[in-house]
């Protein structure tokens, strides 16, 4: 059962990769340098976009069911699984949030956006130490500890792009997507080394 759960969310992982190439592949208004990629969420790329986001949400589901069911044992289980099934909540109802895009006035449905993408960030991110300590050794434990550290430099800049401000335009977007490519990764190798194990 639990190899079936896991090898579902992989799947889906791949999914959501393959669709958020697609989405920078797809023509529209945007950038990867110049925009977030909550932007591709208004205009044209919305349908790709919320198709994405529903997906991550089934992902982020099955991957809480696997560890949940999987590591019995696991002191951090528990917490984990609730992270992961928060996820799985902030990822639903992201579609129903657009963001506000640069220059528009803020709104109510825009800040819930960002507060949601603050949550999807910061758990995303923080179970990452967790399930490096649970999978360590071996290729897919090495490859885990290099993603947590990409993760984090992309992070880091990212905050720094948006406290300062001129480095904004030129650093945000890029910084975003690496740390959301390797969170991506992270977490389809934690689905493949569940099934693997």
């Amino acid at each position: 059962m639990t190899v079936v759960v896991a090898a579902i969310a992989f799947l889906l992982g791949i999914a959501r990769l393959a669709m958020f190439v697609a989405l920078h592949l797809v023509a529209s208004d945007y950038n990867p340098i110049e925009h977030a990629v909550s932007d591709y969420s208004v205009g044209k790329t919305r349908t790709l976009s919320s198709v994405m986001t529903w997906t991550s949400a089934a992902m982020w589901a099955f991957l809480a069911i696997a560890v949940g069911i999987g590591f019995p044992d696991w002191r951090d289980r528990t917490g984990i699984v609730i992270c992961l099934s928060a996820l799985a909540l902030v990822f639903i109802v992201m579609p129903l949030l657009p963001t506000d895009l640069e220059g528009e006035p803020s709104t109510t449905i825009g800040k819930l956006h960002l507060l949601a993408a603050i949550c999807w960030f910061a758990l995303s991110y923080a179970c990452m130490g967790n399930f490096v300590r649970l999978m360590h050794g071996g290729v897919i434990g090495t490859l885990l500890s290099i993603l947590s550290w990409i993760a984090l430099v992309g992070l880091t800049a990212l905050v720094t792009a948006l406290i300062i401000r001129p480095l904004r335009s030129r650093v945000f977007g890029i910084s975003e997507r690496v740390f959301l490519v390797s969170t991506s990764l992270f977490y389809v190798l934690v689905a493949l080394d569940i099934v693997l194990a």
